[in-house]
């Protein structure tokens, strides 16, 4: 099949050119369906995975047989998680964060008398690159005792366990005793670690949140700060070079996607729905197209913050201003298609956050919110480039994205029961994640002179 919208067009089929058909594998053969579909575009027929039903027979059956610091290629591909065994730190304690050295306003004994009580939410955010979090950080900062940017395995800020009641009891310890009310995981996610926390006792004193961002917008802001010369089309391209074997924590390709499911290599569709699952437990998913009502509306009333900035009764109508274009009139726009074609498993990451943001701030009570988009936003990324208007023709193939067709969005509530089974099963075992402040390797340029003060 075919998409042609305007000027552009992708043909969807596996092989789209001898020289590179070999490298692309995991680009989906399809557009029309969801990950919740039978026929899955993001499932090709060379793929080594088994039918849903036995996968999800396999998913159960693993609950208690793997580690997750090895491979098991007898995994389904979704659990599997190639990394070794952590080697922590001979004297491995808390350090306060370099930003937290002089608290005035935390009385640990205030907090750690009541911890059945606690009136105060400890907020745990799931931080994807480029989606906003470090704004996100910002507004927390200014409010809380103690907040991590990111925070640091080494110092055990986070990431101690496998077992989500111990690192759960670590994120409460150090909030009681150094009032770090604010933990920023920024990481790939291994596919067995919980996060968000699945248990009603491990949950306790939590806020979990995460911010999702239209996955095209995340690319040029990768974009714009490797400054590729060859204006994302060229050898130099992060298509190219994800395409060619080139693997690592931050993929030009799919982030979202791989850091939610941590798919190492090849996205199937069980990756995409074990994303989705993660994404149905967050307390609260901001769109970003919603995050100044998710910061005034649900952040600030949560703990009581005031703050004239961010704490508004009227949110600002409008778009914000976005940064110039890397691709506009210097890439061909059949590259252009091309990149959206393979960035449809975020995009159906983002419609479904899109859903389930816009449905939690409702049932919060949030007014005035701005009507959500019944365009898939692949088909909206599309059309901008084209500059051809989505009419009701497109919608007698394509379903809309609405609180109406949120089952259609869904992943199988039998596979994600598997997931939490596995989530709430695992071993007290240090984990190996890759990404800022992980023991292993993964730290961050701009934040490597953070950690420690000088």
């Amino acid at each position: 099949s075919a998409l042609i919208i305007g000027n552009i067009g992708w043909k969807c089929e596996k092989g789209y050119h001898e020289a590179t058909n070999k490298f692309m594998t995991d680009a989906p053969s399809g557009w029309e369906h969801s990950s919740n579909a039978r026929d899955n575009p993001y499932d090709s027929n060379d793929d080594d995975d088994e039918t849903a039903v036995t996968t999800r027979k396999r998913i159960q059956a693993s609950t208690t047989t793997a580690s997750t610091t090895t491979i098991n290629r007898y995994e389904p591909s979704h659990l599997q998680w190639e990394a070794s065994q952590p080697k922590v730190p001979t004297n491995w304690k808390f350090e306060t964060p370099r930003s937290c050295k002089n608290i005035t306003n935390f009385n640990p004994t205030n907090h750690s008398a009541n911890r059945d009580n606690i009136d105060q939410k400890i907020i745990v955010h799931y931080h994807m690159q480029h989606n906003a979090g470090t704004n996100f950080f910002v507004v927390a900062d200014r409010h809380v005792p103690c907040a991590t940017r990111a925070c640091w395995q080494t110092d055990k800020h986070c990431l101690v366990s496998l077992k989500e009641e111990v690192e759960a009891e670590n994120i409460r310890s150090n909030y009681e005793r150094y009032g770090v009310q604010y933990v920023s995981y920024e990481m790939m996610l291994p596919p067995r670690f919980p996060l968000p926390f699945v248990s009603e006792e491990a949950r306790r004193g939590l806020f979990f949140t995460t911010i999702v961002r239209d996955p095209f917008q995340r690319f040029l802001s990768y974009l714009r700060r490797h400054e590729f010369e060859d204006n994302g089309s060229g050898a130099k391209s992060p298509f190219w070079i994800d395409l060619q074997g080139s693997k690592g924590v931050y993929h030009g390709d799919n982030l979202n996607v791989r850091w939610l499911s941590g798919a190492q290599g090849k996205i199937s569709s069980d990756h995409i729905n074990a994303a989705k699952c993660r994404l149905q437990l967050f307390d609260l998913v901001i769109a970003d197209k919603l995050y100044d009502h998710a910061v005034a509306k649900v952040m600030c009333p949560l703990n009581g913050w005031k703050d004239s900035s961010y704490c508004v009764d009227e949110i600002p109508k409008g778009e914000h201003r976005s940064k110039p274009d890397p691709l506009e009139n210097k890439t061909d726009p059949l590259f252009i298609g091309a990149w959206v074609e393979r960035l449809r498993p975020s995009f159906e990451i983002y419609d479904y956050a899109r859903i389930l943001s816009w449905k939690q701030m409702k049932e919060r009570g949030v007014e005035g919110l701005p009507e959500l988009s019944e365009v898939p936003s692949y088909m909206a990324t599309l059309a901008g480039y084209a500059g051809t208007k989505v009419t009701d023709g497109h919608f007698r193939k394509i379903r809309r994205v609405s609180l109406e067709n949120e089952d259609y969005f869904s992943p199988p509530v039998e596979f994600c029961d598997g997931m939490k089974q596995i989530w709430t099963s695992n071993p007290d075992e240090i984990p190996n994640a890759y990404g800022i402040g992980t023991i292993m390797k993964g730290f961050h340029p701009e934040l490597r002179n953070e950690k420690k003060p000088a």
